[in-house]
């Protein structure tokens, strides 16, 4: 059986690939609730401040008017602390993914800037 982490991953770089605008608010909110449940009981630091930018990042997709500027910002972060976690990661598909999802996320928020 696949690796749930792996089998998430790949579906979120999928989604990714068209960038943040093609997929929509709806789309956005999808993928950041399928990773605030994957991650929600994390005791990693790391994924800790990952589970706080995506509830930053839901939170602005739920206001009313979402701010581009900080869209932007949100997914830079959250690609650069991606990034981060990727490098602490051993070799193969997860790690592989993460980096994917990590440049997707920082390509994504120069589009939306």
């Amino acid at each position: 059986m696949a690796d749930p982490v792996e089998h998430d991953l790949e579906l979120t770089t999928s989604a990714m690939k068209d960038g943040p605008l093609a997929l929509g608010i709806a789309g956005g909110l999808l993928e950041v609730q399928r990773w605030q449940d994957r991650i929600g009981d994390s005791d990693a630091p790391a994924l800790q401040e990952i589970g706080a930018a995506l509830a930053e990042l839901r939170g602005e997709l739920e206001s009313d008017a979402p701010d581009a500027g900080v869209l932007s910002d949100l997914m830079r972060r959250l690609g650069e602390r991606t990034l981060d976690v990727a490098r602490d990661q051993p070799d193969g598909d997860v790690r592989s993914r993460l980096q994917e999802l990590g440049h997707l996320l920082t390509r994504g928020a120069a589009e939306t800037d």
